[in-house]
C-alpha cells in the first residue's frame, strides 16, 4: 500500500499542470504565472496571442519541481497568417521509490517522461480581433505506466481600443488513452482583461481561470510588464483560495536576439525556473 502512495505523491508532483498540458513551455510564461490571456506574449494559455509575438525559433531550458528537468524547442512563421510548431518534453530518471517510513535503501528505482508535440494557427478575423488553434498530441509515463493523448486549444482576443484589451480561451479538449481506458482531459477556460499604461510603459493583466480537475476551480492569475531600454520586466501572482504563488523574471533583447529568465516561488515544493533564447527571422 504504501508503495502506491509514494507512487501517487511522485504523480502529483509531476501532473501538476502536465494532466492539463498547461505547463509554462518557456521563461515568459512562467515570470507572468502563465497570464496576460488578454494580450500580451504569452501564448502558454491563449493561443491568439500568437500574432504578438516576432517570428524565430525559441529554445528553453526547464528545471521544474523537484528537480524534475526538460527542454522546449519552438518555431514561429508567418505570412498572411502564424504557424507555430513546438517540441516539449520533462523527464526524470533513476528516482528512489521508498516506503512512507524513511529507509536507508530504496525498494526500487523508476523514471518518469512527459513528450508533447505541438501546432499552432492563428490569424485576424478584423484588424482588432485576433483568433488562435493549437493541437496538441501527448505522451506520458510513470514508473511502468503509459498513456497518450491529444487536445485542442481555442483562444480569442479583442482590442477594445489601443490601451485595452479583452481575452477567452477554452483549453484540453481531447482525450488521454492508457492500456485500460480513456479519460477525457480535464477543462480548462479562461477571461481576462489587459490594460496599458503609456506613461509608465506598462501593462496590467488579470485573467479569472476555471480548471475542472483542481479542487478549488477557480483561479485568479495576475501579472505586469514593464518596459525599459532594452529590459522588460515581468511579475506574476497566481491565487486560489487554497495557496498564493508569486513568480518574476526579465527579458532582454540585443538586435535579434533575446533573452528571458523566469521563476516561480512555491513554499513547499521550491522553486521552478526557466531560460529561454531567443532568434528572430
Amino acid at each position: 500500500m504504501n508503495k502506491y502512495v509514494i507512487i501517487l505523491w511522485v504523480q502529483f508532483v509531476f501532473s501538476f499542470g502536465v494532466e492539463s498540458i498547461s505547463l509554462p513551455h518557456n521563461a515568459i510564461e512562467i515570470a507572468s504565472s502563465n497570464s496576460g490571456l488578454a494580450n500580451s506574449q504569452n501564448i502558454g494559455f491563449n493561443f491568439s496571442n500568437i500574432g504578438n509575438t516576432s517570428k524565430g525559433f525559441k529554445i528553453s531550458s526547464i528545471n521544474w519541481y523537484q528537480n524534475i528537468k526538460g527542454g522546449n524547442i519552438e518555431y514561429h512563421w508567418s505570412g498572411k497568417n502564424h504557424h507555430y510548431i513546438s517540441l516539449f518534453n520533462l523527464s526524470a530518471d533513476d528516482i528512489d521509490l521508498r516506503y512512507l517510513t524513511p529507509s536507508e535503501n530504496p525498494i526500487d528505482i523508476f523514471s518518469i517522461h512527459h513528450v508533447l508535440f505541438s501546432y499552432g494557427f492563428g490569424t485576424k478575423l478584423k484588424e482588432n480581433i485576433r483568433i488562435g488553434i493549437k493541437t496538441n498530441l501527448i505522451y506520458n509515463q510513470l514508473y511502468t505506466d503509459e498513456s497518450t493523448g491529444y487536445n485542442f486549444d481555442f483562444g480569442l482576443s479583442y482590442d477594445y481600443n489601443n490601451d485595452l484589451s479583452l481575452g477567452i480561451a477554452l483549453n484540453n479538449l481531447g482525450i488521454e488513452k492508457t492500456k485500460n481506458e480513456s479519460l477525457n482531459y480535464p477543462l480548462e477556460a479562461g477571461i481576462g482583461i489587459s490594460y496599458h499604461l503609456k506613461d509608465i510603459k506598462s501593462t496590467f493583466h488579470s485573467d479569472f481561470v476555471y480548471h475542472e480537475s483542481l479542487s478549488n476551480d477557480l483561479a485568479l492569475r495576475l501579472s505586469s510588464t514593464t518596459q525599459i531600454s532594452n529590459f522588460n520586466f515581468i511579475a506574476g501572482l497566481y491565487h486560489t483560495s487554497d495557496k498564493t504563488e508569486f513568480s518574476c523574471g526579465l527579458t532582454f533583447r540585443y538586435r535579434k536576439f533575446e533573452l528571458d529568465y523566469g521563476i516561480s516561488f512555491h513554499q513547499a515544493l521550491g522553486s521552478p525556473y526557466i531560460f529561454s533564447l531567443k532568434y528572430d527571422i
